[in-house]
């Protein structure tokens, strides 16, 4: 059953309330008043019998009981009462019944106020009449005699039917009013109401407004002091709603800004392998469609053998995997790896990064291509060469001469020229291949030139971890401050990926309400960031994430320091002299 309104319920409780209150009122009004009436009636025949004993006293011929039944017959008609004279218990005369008729009455000598009248005073009683059928209401009185009347009981009695009209008329009165009264009550209720859902309605229009959007809508008028509680609430929680979505919409723009601007291609599959967003950059490695938001790996133009292992990633095999290196049609050479997002297994999805490494790769490539040329077009007829001319200096030198003495001086004029010529043949294999190491060297610097070209800046990282860890901040109420901050870039070898983790992972290890002061300064080789503040007692220390790179994460006392090798300097090992 649908609930009824507010105002139907309160008219009801209101309406039924009335009715409750005014019923008892009119019970209680006619139950008094009608009390009224007969204690009138009473007091009426009071002194009626005073008066029926004054004129009895004076009035002559009453010797006989048909005289006094005929005085009882004619005082009763002007009086408009019922006259009973009763002596000893038998009625002598009944204005009610003729003459002839009284000696058939039955005997009243226990009625409730004759037996009062003989006790001495004023009997009264309201009961039905056995004579007439019908409800009186009785006032006897006794009688001292006189004037030829014995002595007795005088009684008078009047219908409460008479009564009962003036009762009726009053009745109708007063339903009258009760019914007025009800009407107005109603209608001051309707009212009163209306007022009070139409209050509620303009609190429900500003809470609906608030969940469309429109944070800025307040109740600024309230009809009623109880609603202002209410009132002011819902304007604090309209307001705080307002902070929040606000806190979470500057959050979103900055991740989303961070999200586009990753020089990696990111993207978030759900739990049915539907990529359900992509940066810029993965848009730019498959450009086959302008839009792949809602297609799986496949349509959005990856590799078949990327899809196939995006499914047989398993999450609880760790954070992170790497799947592999692919290349995609565009010639590109990407590493592809994975991780869980938080939640159950079969419902969470993924996050899948793809990481541009086509620089990496050609360079590996041409030194790999430089190596095998090197090694087989010259290393190897060089040794051959080389091979060939210790042979021949060797053979030369160890022939057994057969001719006379001066003959053997002649021969060993002759064999010392070409043995000065197959020593120069040797000595000139030898710089050949010192030339070959030299230029295999000056492969390997300019392949470590150019990762260096590709440094990061450490201090870029260390601002966007913080302003990534703002609202962190601020729902812990820490203080994060970039001390005395430098100009200028701060090129280290460190990925700016790994080291936003890793300032991330310090940073967050904060207790709540503390300050916490960093600063960034350039050392003879390596840049040096400091986190200086209370931290967690199970600190954690970012090592997985910079030793890759040849930094380092280490305490000192109670500082959080980093050092990151600069780019374009050999990496060594920063707490050992270099």
């Amino acid at each position: 059953m649908a609930n009824r309104s507010i105002r139907l319920h309160f008219l009801l409780w209101t309406w039924g309330f009335f009715l409750l209150v005014l019923c008892g009122v009119f019970i209680f009004v006619t139950n008094r008043a009608e009390r009224a009436l007969v204690e009138e009636a009473e007091q009426r025949a009071k002194a009626s019998l005073d008066m029926v004993t004054f004129l009895l006293a004076r009035e002559p011929d009453l010797g006989t009981e048909s005289g006094l039944a005929h005085f009882a017959d004619t005082l009763g008609m002007h009086l408009g009462l019922r006259l009973t004279y009763i002596v000893s218990g038998r009625v002598v005369a009944d204005s009610a019944v003729h003459a002839e008729g009284v000696a058939a009455m039955e005997d009243h000598a226990g009625r409730p106020e004759v037996r009062a009248a003989k006790a001495g005073g004023v009997g009264q009683d309201v009961r039905k009449s056995q004579t007439l059928g019908r409800d009186m209401v009785y006032v006897a009185k006794a009688y001292a005699g006189g004037n030829g009347v014995p002595a007795g009981i005088l009684r008078l009695a009047l219908p409460v039917s008479a009564l009962g009209g003036e009762l009726s008329r009053f009745r109708d009165g007063l339903l009258a009013v009760l019914a007025l009264v009800f009407l107005a009550g109603g209608v001051s209720a309707f009212g009163l109401a209306r007022s009070m859902s139409r209050s509620i309605g303009e609190i429900a229009d500003v809470v609906a407004a608030v969940g469309r959007g429109h944070y800025d809508r307040r109740i600024h008028i309230v009809p009623a002091r109880d609603f202002a509680p209410l009132a002011g609430a819902i304007n604090v929680l309209a307001e705080r709603i307002g902070d929040h979505v606000r806190e979470i919409e500057e959050h979103r723009q900055r991740q989303e800004a961070v999200f586009e601007s990753m020089a990696e291609g990111v993207a978030i599959l759900d739990a049915d392998e539907r990529i359900v967003a992509a940066n810029r950059a993965l848009r730019e490695m498959f450009p086959k469609k302008a839009d792949l938001v809602g297609r799986s790996p496949l349509e959005a133009g990856m590799p078949l053998c990327v899809e196939r292992a995006l499914a047989a990633f398993a999450p609880e095999g760790g954070a992170a995997q790497r799947v592999g290196r692919f290349e995609l049609q565009n010639a590109r050479v990407t590493e592809v790896t994975v991780a869980a997002l938080p939640g159950e297994a079969h419902t969470s999805g993924r996050v899948v990064t793809f990481h541009d490494v086509t620089e990496a790769a050609t360079m590996d490539r041409i030194f790999r291509d430089f190596v095998i040329d090197a090694s087989h077009n010259l290393r190897t007829p060089l040794t051959k060469v080389r091979g060939f001319a210790e042979t021949a200096l060797t053979m030369l030198t160890n022939r057994t001469p057969d001719a006379p003495t001066g003959a053997q001086g002649t021969d060993a004029a002759a064999q010392a020229a070409p043995a000065k010529a197959l020593d120069a043949v040797v000595r000139a294999a030898d710089d050949m291949k010192t030339i070959i190491d030299d230029l295999l060297a000056a492969a390997r610097d300019r392949y470590a030139a150019a990762r260096a070209a590709a440094a990061s800046d450490a201090l870029s990282a260390l601002k966007q971890a913080l302003a990534t860890h703002a609202p962190l901040f601020r729902a812990k109420k820490v203080t994060a401050r970039l001390e005395n901050a430098p100009t200028g870039a701060f090129p280290v070898l460190a990925g700016h990926e790994a080291m936003v983790r890793a300032f991330g992972s310090l940073l967050s290890q904060t207790p709540d309400a503390v300050e916490v002061a960093v600063s960034v300064t350039r050392e003879q080789d390596c840049v040096e960031v400091r986190f200086r503040g209370p931290a967690n007692l199970d600190l954690v220390l970012p090592v997985a994430e910079l030793s890759p790179y040849g930094g380092e994460a280490l305490l000192d006392g109670a500082i959080r320091v980093v050092r990151l090798p600069l780019a374009g300097v050999k990496q060594r090992d920063f707490g050992k002299p270099a």
